[in-house]
């Protein structure tokens, strides 16, 4: 009886380890492919957002559509971490290119994120110095960042992936001053709506988290144009980096 008791034991706390990887993305155009892909999928509907638990690739994950901005991101966020026992997360999507050596199509994978609207520089703080922050950063999970780089390499080339800071913040990005300002302030190589939202969440729990971008315009003048043209584009080669990264994990 004991024996049993203590199997029993060592395999509830196996299961208990076991992965389970949430996969987010803010637009259902950032996640359909995943979804297309999942088995043994259970669906719940939790504050608005549904949840598809189930498997992909052989790997347990949770994927949901966030919603656009950072309230939506960082609360759906936090259901996953305490409903679905979630110890590992992806943002996958699309995002404005910053960086002056970026072209449409090409993927930034997140080292920090930073919400760049987040400003009480009044009182003699850093712009983007959020609570929680380390010095206006929130940090990207190496062992994640190394995964999603060569699973882009695989899918793209080695010439289309970079590595860099991204900015977030409740704002479409589409004027040639603001990224300048974005490039200058921050560092920033790309800019989006949800990421760092996602990030502040994540290092809270101590979860290891990475944001890949795909860029859908260049944040500039022509951005509106650009990103009807390719955000779809830009969606689907990021969720395939995203499924190469599971056969890596």
């Amino acid at each position: 009886m004991k024996k049993f008791t203590l199997l029993l034991a060592l395999l509830t706390s196996t299961l208990a380890m076991a992965d389970r990887i949430a996969i987010i993305g803010a637009m259902d155009s950032e996640i359909k492919i995943l979804l297309s892909e999942m088995k043994e999928v259970k669906k719940e509907e939790r504050a608005t957002v549904v949840f598809y638990e189930g498997k992909l690739l052989n790997k347990d994950v949770v994927v949901f559509k966030s919603g656009i901005g950072k309230v939506n991101a960082a609360m759906s966020t936090t259901i996953a971490m305490e409903e679905y026992d979630v110890n590992k997360i992806i943002f996958t999507g699309v995002a404005g290119a910053i960086n002056k050596n970026l072209n449409i199509t090409d993927v930034v994978i997140s080292d920090y994120l930073v919400q760049h609207d987040y400003d009480t520089t009044i009182f003699g703080s850093k712009k983007g110095a959020v609570p929680g922050s380390v010095d206006t950063k929130f940090f990207a999970d190496k062992q994640l960042i190394n995964i999603a780089k060569n699973s882009a390499q695989k899918v793209l080339g080695k010439n289309k992936v970079y590595i860099g800071t991204i900015a977030t913040g409740d704002q479409f990005i589409a004027d040639k001053k603001a990224v300048e300002a974005l490039e200058t302030d921050f560092g920033a190589w790309a800019v989006e709506m949800e990421g760092a939202a996602v990030a502040h969440v994540a290092n809270l729990y101590k979860t290891p988290i990475v944001v890949i971008r795909s860029m859908s315009d260049k944040a500039d003048g022509s951005a509106h144009m650009n990103y009807n043209d390719f955000v779809n584009i830009a969606a689907d080669n990021s969720a395939k980096i995203v499924m190469n990264m599971l056969l890596e994990m």
